[in-house]
């Protein structure tokens, strides 16, 4: 196949959805698919606000850059990885000759949206009345993005299941119309030897994400606090971007703070000899469209505790390889990890069989069935416009 992939990211192995376009590009092409990019530095960024870039600026700089493209090669698939190509997912619609459209979700951001309302509410994230408005004003507007995708392309790949079920039943999208596609970790994860859990391993707490609401840090530091102080010897190294380590450390008591080690941001590489030297993972997100890092931590034999969120909750056999717990409730983290303290053994059992299970998922895989998909909607949109 020939495909045009566009992301109004720039192509970082080490961040979230832009990490995972490029491995899926990289992949596609190991399996032998022809892949052009368009990433952001390509596209124009003439407005700075963020949403409104997206609200009146990127739908068109896709559309022109896909049309750009078209003249100079023929694809089979544009494959967009934001709800803003609605623009040129309907210059697209129906017409005989024209690649299929595949909108990428990593995230979809209304059921984000609906994930975190009761969040909000708890917490009172939003104290200004101006700020509250111009918020519910700006998602508005950003919404008519999402109700379009939802009409226009002919194919939505997303992460989990959540947000699957969320397309079909509140965007009217066909299942058909829909692939859930699980996200992988990196190669050198899986092919690493890994170290056994140790007693000492266990003692070592670990969470890597964005310091950001949706990862729910003030949930992390609940529990931790809670976890110290019925194990006192244990630390969490909590990696997050260091700008954010003060606000981070102002969610801790004293007692609990004294036990956390905070890291910057860390490449791949880095990153792995740092879940080599801990055992648990702690993963507490309100919401995720996949959530890469409790896989990572799973490729390297550490037991997950994360929140039935994301793709957790599809991949995660929770007391067998990982465990969940209900969204926001930090008590169930403690109650877990208590449980596998008391409980080496087990632990150790399901660090290995999270090994086992993350070496279920590969970028080849990833990219295997994303060109499934793309034959099928092939396939049901030339049989449809034949049948005109």
């Amino acid at each position: 196949m020939h495909i045009l992939l566009m992301a109004d990211t720039l192509p970082n192995p080490d961040s979230g959805a832009a990490g995972t376009e490029l491995q899926t590009v990289q992949a596609l092409r190991r399996i032998g698919h022809e892949v052009d990019t368009v990433w952001a530095n390509e596209l124009p960024h003439r407005i700075v606000h963020g949403n409104l870039h997206y609200l009146l600026e990127l739908p068109f700089a896709y559309r022109n850059r896909m049309r750009e493209r078209m003249k100079l090669h023929v694809y089979d698939v544009v494959h967009v990885n934001q709800p803003h190509g609605y623009l040129a997912a309907r210059s697209l619609q129906g017409k005989a000759g024209k690649p299929i459209f595949v909108h990428r979700s990593h995230g979809f951001e209304p059921r984000v949206g609906a994930a975190l309302a009761p969040w909000i509410e708890k917490f009172a994230l939003l104290a200004s009345n101006d700020r509250k408005l111009t918020q519910r004003v700006m998602a508005r507007l950003l919404k008519f993005s999402h109700r379009a995708i939802a009409r226009y392309a002919d194919g939505h790949i997303v992460s989990s299941s959540l947000c699957a079920q969320y397309l079909e039943h509140n965007c009217a999208v066909p299942e058909s119309s829909i692939c859930v596609i699980p996200q992988a970790p990196p190669a050198s994860f899986q092919v690493a030897p890994i170290h056994p859990l140790t007693a000492n391993r266990l003692s070592k707490l670990l969470y890597v994400g964005q310091f950001a609401f949706v990862k729910a840090p003030m949930v992390l530091a609940e529990a931790f606090d809670q976890i110290v102080a019925a194990h006192p010897e244990v630390r969490l190294t909590w990696v997050c971007d260091k700008r954010h380590h003060r606000q981070a450390a102002s969610l801790l008591t004293g007692r609990a703070l004294a036990r956390v080690d905070f890291v910057d941001w860390l490449g791949q590489e880095e990153l792995l000899d740092v879940y080599d030297r801990h055992g648990v993972f702690l993963f507490p997100s309100f919401f995720e469209g996949f959530g890469k890092a409790w896989l990572e931590a799973m490729a390297r034999g550490l037991v997950v505790i994360a929140s039935r969120e994301g793709g957790a909750i599809d991949c995660i056999d929770s007391w067998g390889d990982g465990v969940l717990v209900p969204v926001g409730d930090a008590k169930q983290i403690t109650n877990s990890y208590s449980r596998l303290r008391a409980a080496p053994a087990m632990a150790v059992q399901m660090g290995v069989q999270a090994a086992a299970k993350a070496r279920e998922f590969s970028w080849d895989r990833v990219a295997r069935e994303t060109t499934d998909f793309y034959q099928r909607l092939i396939d049901f949109k030339r049989d449809g416009l034949r049948e005109r």
